[in-house]
Order: structure tokens, then C-alpha cells, then sequence
């Protein structure tokens, strides 16, 4: 069954703006982690997960203004090598006040 037949004609995954950046090298910084992803679109809001003496616990929330700009930020960044480590992205839904909704 594809999407279509589950989620009737008005469902695309490509509709979330937000992306779940995963297995971050830590020595990548906030500041590069947004150059690298604002080359897609215009973002929005970059959430980089710390724990509790400020360090990356690496993970990341990006939102974009677009959709069609997180759907190409998956596509092109899911498997990339960024610092020392190969990047796992994905849609979600939309980060919301710090909370995930």
C-alpha cells in the first residue's frame, strides 16, 4: 500500500520543515552546522542537543522556512561525512517552544 492509498492524495512526507540531525562530530560547531545547511534555505531555528557542562550530545533539530528546503537538506546531507563522522538526517515533525510536537 503506497502513501497515497494510506494518507489520501493530500500527504507528502516532504511537508515538514524540521530535520533530526544525527551522529554530529562534536567538534563541529553550531556556527559551521548552520553555514553547511542554510546553503538549502533559509532556517529558521537550529536546536544543537548539550548536556549539562554544555557539551554536544550529538543531535540537532534544523527548521526551515520551506519544506522544499528540508527535503533537499535530507536528500544531499543524510550519509554525508562532516568532520569525522557520516551525518544520519531526517524529516520530523516541527520543534515548538523547545518542545517536540
Amino acid at each position: 500500500m503506497s502513501n497515497h492509498d494510506r494518507h489520501g492524495s493530500s500527504y507528502r512526507p516532504s511537508q515538514f520543515t524540521s530535520l533530526y540531525v544525527a551522529n554530529l562530530d562534536p567538534q563541529v560547531s553550531d556556527e559551521a552546522l548552520i553555514q553547511i545547511f542554510s546553503g538549502f534555505g533559509k532556517i529558521i531555528r537550529s536546536v544543537r542537543a548539550k548536556d549539562f557542562r554544555g557539551e554536544s550530545r550529538g543531535f540537532a533539530f534544523i527548521e526551515f522556512e520551506s519544506s522544499d528546503s528540508a527535503e533537499q537538506a535530507v536528500e544531499h546531507m543524510n550519509g554525508s561525512l562532516i568532520g569525522q563522522k557520516v551525518l544520519y538526517v531526517e524529516s520530523t515533525p516541527k520543534v515548538d517552544d523547545g518542545e517536540y510536537i
